[in-house]
C-alpha cells in the first residue's frame, strides 16, 4: 500500500476552463453558478488557489509546461500541434522530461487516460501502466483510435479529427456555438476515459507500489457543447453577465495590433440572449468536468485509496467568453484567460481527514506543479526546474513562493504568423509588452477587471519601469531569448478569420 511520504498522484486536467468557475469564486458560487457537488466536496478536503496562472493561453504549449514544469522558450512547444501541413511538425521533444518520467524510476505506475495534444502521436512518454488514445493528433494510427473504433461498431460516423466531440447537427447554434454533442453520455470520450481511468484506480488497490494518473477531458473547450443532459443543466436566464462585457477601448486594441491571431474572436455581432446562452452553455460544460470528476473520486473512495492520494484539478488556460468584448483564446494576457483553477487535495490521515484549508491567494504558476508533486513523493528539487514547490501553501503558510510570473505567448497553431507578447503579474499589478514594447499596464488591486490600461499614464511610468525590469531580469534568468523567437520555414496562408471550422477551435 502506498504511504503518505509516497502518495497516489491524481492529475486530473480540464481544458479551457476558467478560475472562476470553482467553488466560491464568482461564476462558481450565487446566482447562476455552475452544478459542481464533486468540486465542491474536494474543496472540503482541499486548497483552492485563487491566483494561479498558466505560462501560456493556448493548449499545446500550456499542456507542456503542466506536465514538464518548463516554460514554452524551454520546452520547445511554442505553439499548438495539429494534424495538418506545417503544424505537424512541432512536437515535445524527447529531451523533454515529463512528470512519468521522474515518478517512474521512484516505482510509479503511471497511467493517461484522454487528451494529450503534445504532437507525439501516441506516445505518452512514460505513461506506460496504461493509456487511452483517441483523435488524429493523438494517435499514430487509426488502429490506436478508441473512440473511432468504437463509434464504428456502434454505427455513427464522427467528423474529421476522428476524436467523436462534434456537435449533433439538429441541436447546434452556429453563430454562438452552443449545442448539443453528437455521441450520448455514456458515448462520449470524455466519460469513457473518465471510466477507463476509473478501472485503473480500482486495479490499483492493494498494489504495494503508488501510481500516477493523469486524465484529461477536452471540456469546456469550445464549441459550448456537452452530451445531454449536461447541455441544457443551467438556464441562460440565471446567467450574470460581467461587468467588464462591453470594452471598446481593449477590444479595438487586441483586434487592430493582434488581428492575425485569428482564435481570439470579437463579440460585437452577439447580443445579450446570445451571450448568455453562452455562458450558461460553457458552465453546463462545466458540470459535465464535474461529472466527470465524480467517477474517478468514486473509485477512488470505494477502493479505500482517497486518503493515500495527492489529487490535483486544474486546466490549461482559461476563457475570454465575452470578457472585454472577447471570446475563445489567443493573443492576450487577460485574468480571464491566464487565471487556472488549481485545488490541490493532499493525503490525509485520521486526524486531519475533510479538514479543507480554504482558500490561497498565493502567486503560483503551472511550473510550480511538478517540483510541488515531485517534493511530495520524496525527489529533491530538480536544479533546471524554474518553477517553486509550494507545498507549504497547503499547510497555511502565507509565505510568498513567487512575487512575480511571467506570461509567454507565440502562436495560435504552428506555422501561422505569430502574434507574441511576454507579460508579469505580481500581487498588484500586471504588465504586458509586444515586440515594439510596452502595451499595457493594470493594478489589479483598485481595477480587478482590467478596465483601466496605465500605459501611458504619468503617475505609473515608475511602476511601469520597474515591473518591465523585473520581467527583464527573469527572462534573462530563465534564458527567454525574446523578443527573438523560432520560426518555421514557411507560414500558412489563412484568410482573415482562419480557414478551419469548429474543431479547429
Amino acid at each position: 500500500m502506498p504511504h503518505l511520504d509516497r502518495p497516489n498522484i491524481v492529475l486530473f486536467i480540464s481544458d479551457q476552463q476558467r478560475a472562476d468557475t470553482m467553488p466560491g469564486m464568482a461564476m462558481g458560487s450565487g446566482r447562476g453558478a455552475g452544478y459542481t457537488p464533486h468540486l465542491d466536496w474536494l474543496a472540503n478536503r482541499g486548497t483552492v488557489f485563487r491566483r494561479a496562472y498558466c505560462t501560456t493561453p493556448m493548449c499545446s504549449p500550456a499542456r507542456a509546461s503542466l506536465l514538464s514544469g518548463l516554460y514554452p522558450h524551454t520546452h520547445g512547444l511554442i505553439a499548438n500541434h495539429q494534424e495538418r501541413a506545417i503544424s505537424r511538425e512541432i512536437g515535445l521533444s524527447s529531451e523533454v522530461k515529463v512528470l512519468a518520467d521522474y515518478l517512474n524510476p521512484l516505482g510509479y505506475a503511471c497511467a493517461y487516460t484522454g487528451k494529450w495534444h503534445l504532437g507525439t502521436g501516441g506516445h505518452r512518454r512514460g505513461f506506460d501502466a496504461f493509456v487511452t488514445r483517441s483523435g488524429d493528433h493523438d494517435t499514430s494510427r487509426k488502429e490506436e483510435n478508441e473512440i473511432l473504433q468504437f463509434t464504428r461498431k456502434s454505427g455513427i460516423e464522427i467528423g474529421a479529427k476522428l476524436r467523436g466531440l462534434e456537435s449533433d447537427p439538429n441541436r447546434f447554434n452556429t453563430k454562438t456555438k452552443v449545442g448539443s454533442s453528437l455521441l450520448s453520455l455514456a458515448f462520449h470520450p470524455s466519460a469513457r476515459d473518465a471510466q477507463a481511468a476509473a478501472g485503473f484506480v480500482r486495479s490499483r488497490k492493494d498494489k504495494e507500489d503508488p501510481f500516477c494518473l493523469v486524465y484529461s477531458c477536452h471540456e469546456p473547450h469550445p464549441p459550448f457543447i456537452a452530451p445531454r443532459p449536461f447541455d441544457e443543466i443551467i438556464s441562460p436566464a440565471k446567467v450574470t453577465l460581467p461587468p467588464n462585457l462591453s470594452d471598446p477601448s481593449a477590444n479595438a486594441l487586441m483586434m487592430a495590433k493582434r488581428s492575425a491571431d485569428w482564435q481570439l474572436k470579437s463579440t460585437a455581432g452577439l447580443n445579450e440572449k446570445e451571450l448568455r446562452a453562452i455562458r450558461a452553455a460553457y458552465m453546463g460544460a462545466v458540470a459535465y468536468v464535474d461529472y466527470l470528476m465524480g467517477i474517478i473520486l468514486e473509485a477512488l473512495i470505494d477502493t479505500d485509496q482517497i486518503d493515500e492520494t495527492l489529487f490535483i484539478f486544474t486546466s490549461d488556460h482559461g476563457e475570454m467568453l465575452g470578457d472585454h468584448g472577447m471570446i475563445y483564446k489567443g493573443s492576450a494576457f487577460f485574468e480571464e484567460l491566464m487565471k487556472i483553477p488549481l485545488l490541490v487535495c493532499p493525503p490525509t490521515d485520521e486526524n486531519d481527514a475533510g479538514a479543507g484549508r480554504g482558500f490561497c491567494d498565493a502567486l503560483v504558476s503551472h511550473v510550480d506543479l511538478v517540483p510541488t508533486i515531485l517534493q511530495r513523493c520524496g525527489l529533491r528539487q530538480i536544479p533546471y526546474l524554474p518553477g517553486k514547490d509550494f507545498h507549504c501553501l497547503l499547510d497555511g503558510s502565507e509565505e510568498n513562493v513567487n512575487l512575480g510570473i511571467a506570461f509567454q505567448y507565440y502562436a495560435a497553431n504552428w506555422g501561422e504568423q505569430p502574434v507574441p507578447l511576454r507579460g508579469w503579474v505580481t500581487e498588484r499589478w500586471k504588465y504586458v509588452e509586444d515586440e515594439d514594447g510596452p502595451v499595457e499596464l493594470y493594478n489589479l488591486e483598485v481595477d480587478p477587471g482590467e478596465m483601466t490600461n496605465r500605459v501611458g499614464d504619468s503617475t505609473c511610468e515608475d511602476k511601469l519601469t520597474e515591473l518591465r525590469g523585473e520581467l527583464k531580469t527573469w527572462r534573462i534568468e530563465n534564458g527567454d531569448p525574446w523578443p527573438d523567437y523560432p520560426l518555421p520555414p514557411s507560414f500558412v496562408d489563412m484568410p482573415p478569420g482562419g480557414p478551419w471550422n469548429q474543431e479547429s477551435l
